[in-house]
């Protein structure tokens, strides 16, 4: 079916592209396909009334033609100005053919199509352009009334008034043309002048926000050194004797580094996925091994909370995939530090499966499933977005970033699957990976495939 984005897919328009880009492409084909369209009803109503192909069937075909070829260049050009002047020649010729082939002169029924001139050079040029069309158009006016008042057919009635109802025509056209051209002028300036503070706008705060996250990324890299001293020391202190007061102290340095450290790599990523700076490796690696690292800080987590804890991993999952393991591993770590801050009671499971998409490709399913306080339905639209959490009470009890699921759609789109999330208030919440991965032959399907 049909659609404007179809279109200005195959038009090379950059849905991306600033404001005023947008509004000079979109001016170029719409009103190309109104022109067209009503073209279509004149070619109609002319075969109905002629009965016969005639010379203004040819005159309206060859505009469309000319309309066509100028829309699809579009996937060439974007330089706008050539399309107003195209349409702007279009127009006075169009007019003056009428006017001038049947001496109808300032009388011709197309003069109203000067106004159409008048707004495609304000939306495709601005201000100044529609101000020299509006002066082109006032002397194609007079030169009109000119025809009219020397070539133009006699009337059949109120033969005394003729020359002075061209004149009048001819200052009515003319003061119209002023007005549309003044009131155009004036909305095309404004336009453009607001567009531009528009994208000047969003460059200073696309660079502002580039500067935050250079400063967020920089800040993490230079707390990473000392964090690391400190974690370190505080190992070697566990290694000597010491009574159980300072053991129990050792270890709370130990979890509050370790989550410390956990933020830091956390804020890390993220300025890297904003500032696009991300790659994603393609390299063999065995996702059950992949799986076993991952999990195992979280057995400890889950007998502290009181929490019962599964993975559980198809045995149609290949062994073998081709993808990157650390991020993966860093997505299922996010989804599992959710799960088990959100849970005080109850299970959180851990399940992956596997299928195959149309390109042939192993379809890897992570889903995690916890009993947690769970997400109402407005919010879950919200809990993607960065340093959000769905209310500030949840941040004050739970803490954290608000970053982990940032960081898990970001990957997930990098690698080209998709993040589901199903929950309810109080039922808990269920999160869904669906990641293709290349896979890895093993030895046995290679000799199959040889001896077939």
């Amino acid at each position: 079916m049909f659609s404007f984005e179809q279109l200005e897919r195959y038009l090379r328009i950059d849905p991306k592209a600033p404001k005023s880009t947008l509004v000079r492409a979109r001016a170029v084909y719409i009103m190309g396909m109104a022109f067209i369209a009503t073209q279509f009803i004149n070619l109609a109503t002319m075969t109905y009334s002629y009965g016969a192909f005639t010379f203004d069937h040819a005159v309206s075909l060859i505009a469309c033609g000319f309309v066509l070829a100028k829309i699809l260049l579009l996937r060439r050009s974007k330089e706008f100005h050539i399309y107003a002047w195209i349409y702007s020649i279009l127009i006075v010729a169009g007019t003056l053919a009428s006017a001038l082939n049947q001496n109808t002169g300032i009388n011709s029924a197309l003069i109203p199509f000067f106004i159409l001139g008048v707004v495609v050079n304000g939306f495709i040029c601005g201000w100044r352009a529609t101000l020299a069309f509006g002066a082109t158009i006032i002397v194609l006016i007079w030169g009109l009334w000119w025809v009219s008042s020397n070539y133009s057919y006699t009337p059949i009635f109120d033969v005394e008034h003729f020359a002075d109802r061209n004149f009048q025509r001819a200052v009515q056209a003319t003061l119209a043309a002023i007005l549309v051209t003044m009131v155009g002028a004036f909305f095309s300036k404004n336009m453009h002048e607001a567009f531009e503070e528009l994208e000047d706008g969003i460059l200073k705060a696309q660079a502002s926000d580039r500067a935050k996250t250079d400063f967020l990324s920089t800040m993490s890299h230079e707390l990473c050194t000392p964090m690391n001293g400190i974690i370190g020391m505080n190992d070697a202190l566990q290694d000597t004797h010491l009574d159980e007061d300072q053991k129990e102290m050792t270890e709370i340095i130990r979890d509050a580094g370790h989550d410390l450290e956990t933020i830091i790599g956390n804020v890390i990523l993220f300025s890297q996925l904003d500032g696009e700076r991300v790659e994603i490796d393609k390299a063999k690696f065995d996702l059950r091994s992949t799986l076993k690292r991952a999990i195992k800080p979280y057995i400890g987590r889950a007998e502290a909370k009181g929490l019962i804890f599964s993975a559980r991993l198809a045995s149609s999952v290949p062994k073998l995939l081709i993808g990157d393991h650390v991020r993966t591993t860093q997505m299922i770590n996010a989804l599992l530090d959710n799960a088990f801050k959100f849970t005080d009671k109850g299970a959180v499971e851990l399940s992956i499966k596997s299928a195959v998409d149309p390109l042939g490709r192993a379809l890897i399913t992570f889903r995690v499933t916890d009993t947690g306080i769970g997400i109402a339905k407005e919010d879950q639209s919200l809990i993607f977005e960065r340093f959000t959490q769905k209310d500030g009470s949840i941040n004050r009890e739970y803490g954290g970033t608000g970053l982990g699921l940032t960081i898990v759609k970001g990957l997930v789109d990098l690698m080209g699957g998709e993040v589901i999330v199903k929950s309810e208030p109080g039922a808990g919440t269920s999160f869904v990976l669906r990641i293709p991965y290349d896979t890895v032959k093993t030895q046995s399907e290679t000799w199959k495939e040889a001896a077939e």
